[in-house]
């Protein structure tokens, strides 16, 4: 029956220089920590609970020794959108019944391009909180800036395929009325913050 526990020296060899450290993945969180407080700000629109969220996955990144490092900071934005979502999921929740009876216009439900998340980056996160409730928040940043899909999106954040999707297309909306009547981003490129 050897077979079926299999040895050390039977193990695949995983590439070694691939793998981030624990010094790289928690420094991946200080170095990403301005991105990941962001996304949790447009999510939470609180800064104590972005905050909170940021150092929830921050503190869950020293259980981790080794990941792989292209990997790694996919999953730092995936856990800060995870945190941030279960700060505000009432909210979230709450603001469902506005897209009982929307339907949405944009039958593809496209992704946000790396030009308009960089647009939105310039954007005062207060504009962003005050133009958007609290479930178009976090279905653009699921599915504009993170590209999960619709029916990932609708599972995280335990609501019908339907509103998420409305309320993305809302956001979307929203993001491009923002852009067709402002233009470009400030010439400074600096992004204003809460």
């Amino acid at each position: 029956m050897d077979w079926f526990h299999p040895t050390e020296r039977d193990k695949p060899e995983r590439p070694q220089d691939s793998l981030a450290s624990s010094h790289e993945i928690q420094s991946a969180f200080v170095e990403r920590c301005d991105d990941l407080n962001w996304i949790a700000l447009i999510i939470t629109g609180d800064h104590a609970l972005a905050d909170q969220a940021v150092t929830n996955v921050t503190d869950l990144s020293t259980s981790y020794s080794s990941v792989f490092r292209n990997w790694l900071m996919g999953w730092a934005n995936t856990v800060t959108v995870r945190a941030a979502v279960s700060e505000v999921r009432d909210l979230i929740s709450a603001s469902a019944s506005r897209y009982i009876d929307s339907s949405c216009e944009h039958s593809d439900n496209d992704v946000l391009s790396d030009d308009q998340i960089a647009s939105l980056r310039h954007v005062d996160t207060r504009d962003i909180v005050a133009a958007l409730d609290p479930l178009a928040r976090a279905a653009l940043v699921l599915r504009g800036i993170q590209h999960f899909s619709i029916a990932d999106s609708a599972l995280l954040l335990d609501m019908p395929r339907r509103i998420v999707a409305a309320a993305y297309c809302r956001a979307v909306r929203w993001n491009g009325e923002r852009a067709g009547a402002h233009g470009a981003p400030n010439e400074e490129g600096a992004a204003s913050r809460l």
